[in-house]
């Protein structure tokens, strides 16, 4: 059917424009570096919407910051640059994921680090090659991090709310010991 030119087409009543779609939020990346006797250790991980860590990718480098720590009283000038060249290498690896915010990444150190008589000079040494500030953990912190290491695998293994539990984490220079009873740490 033909139209006449005094017929007009029905105009498409405006509406409201749908509104555009969220930009999507990058994932959140941490690190995390442990500084232990026997080992320096790094975890990269992407943070879920709810939190949840998935670990990207694992470092381990050996390092002997217990064996001077606990046979000599304080870290050798050898060893914390030995130290100092493992962090660079941690730190290119933290760049090369996009890790540079200071918040999203947590190094502490352990009893090899806060034991030693220079911990102070060790720790000043690795800000400044690294830009990474790292924290020496006091034995309570010790303890919740090793819970909070922990409690997702006791829940995964049925909790311990029905039963007690001893968790035992030996490290180079120290072990750490939590009794859970009815699912609260009772002992540290």
């Amino acid at each position: 059917m033909k139209r006449s030119p005094s017929t007009s087409r029905a105009r498409p009543r405006a509406s409201a424009a749908a509104p555009a779609p969220a930009p999507a939020t990058p994932p959140r990346l941490v690190a995390a570096i442990d500084i232990g006797a026997t080992a320096i250790r790094m975890e990269i991980a992407q943070l879920g919407p709810d939190g949840t860590p998935k670990t990207l990718e694992s470092l381990s480098q050996p390092a002997g910051l217990g064996k001077d720590t606990f046979t000599t009283g304080s870290i050798r000038r050898e060893t914390i640059e030995e130290s100092v060249r493992i962090l660079r290498r941690f730190r290119k690896v933290m760049d090369e994921y996009g890790i540079r915010d200071p918040t999203a990444i947590r190094a502490i150190a352990t009893s090899a680090v806060q034991e030693a008589s220079n911990r102070d000079r060790f720790l000043d040494r690795v800000f400044i090659a690294t830009q990474i500030q790292v924290d020496c953990v006091e034995d309570i912190e010790l303890s919740r991090l090793t819970y909070l290491a922990v409690r997702d695998l006791l829940a995964r293994e049925g909790g311990t709310r029905a039963r007690d539990a001893l968790v035992v984490e030996v490290g180079g220079g120290s072990t750490e010991v939590l009794l859970m009873q009815g699912g609260h740490v009772t002992f540290s």
